[in-house]
């Protein structure tokens, strides 16, 4: 299925069953617009755009393709019913497919929502969720530093360690400082 928005027409149909809008660019052009507008705002009522000649509209009325709800809103023959069965279909395919995830499927989704979370994969030794997978990190590259072992603030050599450690005299660490205190105050 589609990320993009879309509409189904059933060409077909059309020709068959409207042979005066399918051969006519005008009546077949507005029809065309206000589906597509009516399946960007489904369930919503939409409005008649201000764009769409009345005479146009009136013919698409005359046809039954296009229904008037209201003063200004509208409905396309068969969309909502189309719509409704679409809705149906995938609520029933997502609520079966999480139905039967498995008592081992782990019960947060992942960073990609590409697909639903599975079955402990019995063939891979280590599945632990101690951290995060080196490829779901937060940076840019996609590297996950403290699940890779090369978080620079945990191993101390940050930009910033290094920098503090200069101004200190090249010492890395409180111990450093305390045992250098220490060997000072021997020697005296």
């Amino acid at each position: 299925m589609t990320d993009r928005p879309f509409a189904r027409v059933y060409y077909v149909d059309l020709e068959r069953d409207y042979p005066e809008v399918y051969h006519d660019d005008h009546l077949y052009a507005t029809w065309g617009r206000l589906l597509a507008i009516a399946e960007a705002m489904w369930p919503v009522v939409p409005e008649i755009p201000r764009s769409a000649k009345a005479a146009y509209v009136k013919a698409l009325v005359a046809t039954s393709l296009v229904i008037r709800d209201g003063a200004y809103g509208y409905r396309i023959k068969g969309l909502d019913d189309e719509r409704t069965a679409r809705r149906t279909a995938a609520r029933t395919a997502a609520s079966k497919r999480w139905r039967n995830a498995g008592a081992d499927a782990p019960g947060y989704a992942d960073a990609y929502a590409d697909a639903m979370p599975r079955v402990r994969d019995q063939t891979r030794p280590d599945q632990s969720n101690d951290s995060p997978p080196p490829q779901v990190g937060r940076r840019k590259d996609g590297t996950n530093p403290r699940a890779l072992g090369t978080n620079p603030r945990a191993n101390g050599h940050s930009p910033r360690q290094e920098r503090e450690a200069q101004k200190r005299g090249g010492l890395q660490s409180l111990n450093d400082i305390l045992a250098k205190a220490a060997l000072v105050g021997h020697d005296e």
